[in-house]
């Protein structure tokens, strides 16, 4: 850690992914813009930043290497630098040639030694909040695990993680209607814990923002437009509607300008990319209806957690026909297997 300079790290991070958001989100909150650059994987115009690998042909970057010097170490991926598209996978087998595992965002990149540091977004976001990342980035940045709350913080991550932000892939991935019921029953029962942990609370550990709001925020400002709709976590209804203390809590971060810096014009790529992902058989025109709803409310202006409620009345009367019809086409989740 005593040896880290600005410039030799990087991210590796795609827009879309909610994983990958927190560590773009963490590198915003310390003020690590110049010291640790992003590099941001790419895929179908016109929502290059948002595409995941599954529709990608594997996590890469749709263009030459912004900056050559990051692989500089590795005369393999110099090589490949210079090229188009760039694979993550690279970065992998460079650091381990005999490496057959998932690739996966984010990515901190060592360019010094052409090494993986870390792909797990949870040590990331430890990593740039260390004494040593902090050093480089903005005086002054919160740190946002303190001594004092890290009992606290790592509960509510437990409780977080496991419930709701894995709970909604678990959710919208399950292949049978016992495995969505019960995954669906866990996000429904994390949404009224948290709307009850904030009936007197700020922030979910207290006064103060820590790294428990950042993995929250993640799958929170995708869910009313994503995962409720594609991944079906309607059990409780949306957060706008039904968790007033939900809704002020992503209005309040959302305020934050690192946290809107980190979701900038990916608002509507949200759906567009969980709407590629979800599953369609026997549900092809009930998603494309709540495609077309979520579109409404884009061109509307009601998507930002922020939107004045006359845009978010009038987008909810335009689109009464289409959520109309995609109630009417909701079908019972059958045995459906597989992804697509």
């Amino acid at each position: 850690a005593e040896s880290v300079t600005a410039g030799r790290l990087f991210i590796f991070a795609c827009y879309g992914c909610p994983w990958a958001h927190r560590a773009i989100l963490m590198r915003h909150l310390k003020g690590l813009e110049e010291a640790v650059p992003l590099v941001a994987t790419e895929g179908w115009w016109p929502f290059t930043r948002g595409m995941p690998a599954i529709t990608t042909g594997g996590w890469r970057v749709d263009r030459p290497l912004p900056d050559s010097s990051m692989v500089s170490a590795s005369a393999e991926l110099k090589a490949h630098a210079v090229a188009s598209p760039f694979y993550l996978w690279r970065l992998f087998t460079a650091t381990n040639p005999t490496f057959t595992g998932r690739v996966t965002v984010p990515v901190l990149w060592d360019s010094k030694t052409a090494q993986v540091v870390n792909n797990e977004s949870a040590d990331i976001l430890r990593i740039l909040n260390s004494p040593a990342f902090s050093k480089l980035g903005r005086p002054g940045a919160p740190d946002l695990y303190p001594e004092e709350l890290r009992t606290e913080i790592d509960m509510v991550n437990e409780r977080v993680y496991v419930s709701f932000n894995n709970g909604v892939y678990r959710c919208g991935f399950s292949g049978q209607a016992q495995a969505y019921e019960h995954a669906a029953a866990e996000v429904s029962e994390a949404l009224v814990w948290m709307e009850g942990r904030l009936q007197m609370r700020k922030y979910l550990c207290g006064g103060v923002l820590t790294e428990s709001d950042v993995r929250c925020f993640t799958t929170l400002i995708r869910f009313d437009s994503a995962y409720r709709h594609a991944f079906r976590c309607n059990k409780s209804g949306s957060v706008r509607r039904n968790f007033p203390n939900l809704q002020r809590y992503l209005r309040d971060l959302y305020s934050i300008d690192a946290f809107r810096k980190s979701c900038e014009g990916m608002l509507f790529g949200y759906p567009v990319m969980y709407f590629c992902i979800c599953k369609w058989e026997g549900r092809r025109l009930s998603n494309t209806a709540r495609l077309l709803e979520c579109t409404a409310f884009w061109l509307l202006g009601a998507l930002p957690p922020d939107a004045a409620g006359w845009r978010y009345f009038v987008a909810s009367l335009c689109t009464l026909p289409l959520r109309v019809l995609g109630r009417l086409m909701l079908d019972p989740l059958p045995d459906l297997g597989g992804l697509l």
